[in-house]
């Protein structure tokens, strides 16, 4: 039985050795397996590491990109407002010359206005004095005709007394 037995163990022990063998190469495998995956997972957290630090570069960029653009938007605004204001203030200037203007205006057709009423004033005390020398002077020649009756001139003789174009008394006979 020995030789049964020492078979079976050697058996045994080929199987076992087998097994083992086959376990050592499923754990070489695996090994192998995980090292791929290890290598693997270095070079994608090496990936994710560059690609974060584009990401953060790129973010750092479009932050000073942004930062730019509101400068510029700021200071193209202030540049605008600068603008309103200037434009603003000319307005006003001018609005106020041009009352300062109309004023002025005013103040001369005012006074135009009052020299045109003092003369009017003037032409229409002219023109009644005028009348009343007229009315007076008609008055005048009438007695000195009725006086030439009486002394018996005849009114061909007598001179008459005209008024010219420029208003100046004028003595005129048919002698």
């Amino acid at each position: 039985m020995n030789s049964a037995a020492s078979y079976g163990e050697a058996e045994e022990e080929r199987q076992d050795e087998a097994l083992v063998e086959k376990y050592q190469q499923e754990i070489a495998l695996l090994q192998e397996k995980l090292r791929v995956a290890a290598l693997r997972q270095d070079e994608c957290e090496a990936r994710l590491q560059v690609q974060d630090q584009q990401n953060q570069r790129m973010l750092q960029e479009y932050q000073v990109r942004l930062e730019d653009t509101e400068s510029r938007l700021r200071r193209l605004q202030d540049d605008k407002d600068l603008q309103m204001n200037s434009i603003i203030s000319r307005l006003m200037a001018v609005e106020e010359e041009l009352k300062k203007d109309h004023s002025d205006m005013q103040a001369v057709v005012d006074s135009k206005q009052k020299i045109i009423e003092a003369q009017e004033k003037r032409i229409s005390s002219l023109d009644a004095a005028n009348s009343r020398l007229m009315a007076a002077l008609t008055q005048l020649k009438e007695r000195y005709a009725v006086t030439s009756q009486r002394n018996g001139l005849s009114p061909s003789n007598t001179s008459s007394l005209q008024i010219t174009e420029n208003g100046e008394f004028r003595n005129s006979g048919n002698c």
